[in-house]
Order: C-alpha cells, then sequence, then structure tokens
C-alpha cells in the first residue's frame, strides 16, 4: 500500500473534495481519484460517495482516518524539519490574527524570522477568519484565544494571559467587591471586545456572577481601544493583566477582585497541516514556538 496514495486519501478525506485535495498537493485530479480507487480496489471497501459538491467519507473511510491520519503527519513533518534545517529561509510569511495580539504578544517575538531572511506581512482578523484565511492560502499562520474546530488545521499553545476585571477610579469606588458584586456590576455600564462578550464571560462565570442586564456602552475589536474606553469611563470591563499593568501602575484604572479570583485564558498559534510538507514553513513555525517556549507568559 502505497504511502503517496495514503496521502492522497488523508488529504481528501480532510477536504472532502478531490479537485481542492489535489491542488493542495500539488497533483492533478486524475491522479488522486486513481489513488483513492487503488486504495479503494485493496481495501475492497468504498472510501467515499461522490455528490455535486465533493465526496464524503463512508464508515470505512472515518475509521482508516482516525488510524493514520496523525502518523502520517508526523512523519511529513519529521522528514520537513530535517530538510528545513538543511535549507536557507527565504521569501514572504503571512500572518493573522486579532491586531491587538499580534502588536503586543507576536510582534516581540518575530525578530528570530527576519533574521533567517523572512519578509513578514501582518493582516488583522477576528474569530473565524483566521481559520478562512488558513484555509484559503491567505495567511501561513494564525493567531488566535481558541483552539480549532477544523481538523485540518493544528494548533499549539503558545502561553496564557490572566484575565482581570478593571474600571476607572471614580466607576470603582461604587462597585463594592465583598457585599453586592453582581448588583454593582449590573449597576454600571460596561465595554466589551465583542458581541459575544467572551473575555467578560468568562471572568463571570469564573466567578459565578449574573449582571443581568447590565448596559453595553460601547463594542469594541482591539484590546488596546478597550483599554483606553475605560480610562475614560465609558464603563467597567475584562481585559488580559500584560496590557493593563501600567494603568493599574497609574492609577488611571482599578482592578475589581472577584470572589474566586482571576481566569485565565490560552494564546494558540495555529497552521494548515498540509502547508507543513514546506520546509520553509516548517522551519518557520519551528522558530516561532522556540521563541515562545523560550519566554513564556
Amino acid at each position: 500500500m502505497s504511502v503517496t496514495h495514503l496521502r492522497s486519501f488523508v488529504e481528501v478525506y480532510r477536504q472532502r473534495s478531490i479537485s481542492r485535495a489535489a491542488e493542495e498537493l500539488g497533483l492533478t485530479q486524475p491522479a488522486v481519484s486513481q489513488h483513492i480507487a487503488s486504495l479503494e480496489a485493496q481495501l475492497e471497501r468504498q472510501l467515499f460517495t461522490r455528490h455535486a459538491r465533493g465526496v464524503a467519507p463512508t464508515v470505512v473511510a472515518d475509521d482508516l482516518a482516525h488510524r493514520i491520519s496523525d502518523g502520517l503527519d508526523r512523519a511529513e513533518n519529521a522528514l520537513a524539519e530535517l530538510r528545513a534545517r538543511s535549507s536557507r529561509l527565504a521569501g514572504t510569511l503571512h500572518l493573522c490574527g486579532p491586531s491587538d495580539i499580534l502588536s503586543d504578544l507576536v510582534v516581540p517575538k518575530l525578530h528570530i524570522l527576519t533574521e533567517n531572511n523572512l519578509a513578514l506581512r501582518l493582516y488583522p482578523a477576528q474569530g473565524d477568519e483566521t481559520g478562512q484565511m488558513l484555509l484559503a492560502g491567505k495567511a501561513d499562520f494564525a493567531f488566535t484565544v481558541q483552539a480549532p474546530a477544523d481538523e485540518r488545521i493544528a494548533s499549539k499553545r503558545i502561553g496564557v494571559e490572566e484575565l482581570v476585571l478593571v474600571a476607572p477610579p471614580e466607576m470603582a469606588a461604587r462597585i463594592k467587591p465583598r457585599r453586592g458584586l453582581a448588583k454593582s456590576l449590573s449597576s454600571q455600564p460596561f465595554v466589551a471586545y465583542e458581541l459575544g462578550l467572551y473575555l467578560i464571560r468568562l471572568w463571570l462565570d469564573h466567578n459565578e456572577i449574573d449582571v443581568g442586564r447590565a448596559e453595553q456602552s460601547v463594542v469594541a475589536p482591539d484590546l488596546r481601544c478597550l483599554r483606553n474606553l475605560v480610562i475614560e469611563n465609558f464603563g467597567w470591563s475584562v481585559l488580559p493583566r500584560y496590557l493593563i499593568g501600567a494603568a493599574l501602575d497609574s492609577g488611571s484604572l482599578v482592578e475589581i477582585a472577584g470572589p474566586n479570583g482571576n481566569p485565565t485564558t490560552p494564546y494558540y498559534a495555529r497552521w494548515l497541516k498540509s502547508a507543513m510538507r514546506s520546509p520553509r514553513l516548517t522551519r518557520a513555525k519551528e522558530l516561532v514556538l522556540a521563541q515562545f517556549a523560550a519566554s513564556p507568559r
């Protein structure tokens, strides 16, 4: 059973499309179709059913993919890493993620890439958009606060940040941490990172607090903007500690303690599994992850 045929199978399984798999593998569509047909003949089982928008895996395909896909990825990554160490890096890397994460968490770690002859292009992207950019080939790496759900995308946790509820001094004086915290917060406006209130909900759930119908005054998809809005008395919010250390020290922000303390949120680097066949991208991934491992937050 050919390793090439198995790689074609795994890519078709992930892409749910023979044409997209062929594009990812740098092969022709007839060649990939032949690989699948050969495997089906050897197994004497059907692996995919064809439909108008691509292919759907059978139960046999689900079982085979579960057994071999991770092993193939590890083998290919190991070979790519060995080739990468003897290759001279060059070209441009495209990185995406929320602009505040890119600027404050990621950029300080990127000198290692430019020192290795790689040019960089950074693109702001939120939520699901980061995964879409990876899948569309518009980004080589993405940085997010959530692990990917798509099996075509791999990730590694690169750090953890403490989340802090903060308010401007005048508002903080009206919030009573030791008694009636939920009622106090409910009576004051708040500002949020996005409509889903991801960071705020993490803090409130961790502290078992319900703020009811508290008034949301501003939504801002940038943590630095959110910090400035709180400083300017638009409302309270929840922010990562790395971003507000100076404001807490100066007194322009006040930390509000919760009964259960502060939760943490992880940060992830993401990449397309199939892209790691490239020695250049594999080496770039090694360099970046090593930087985060050397100085975890």
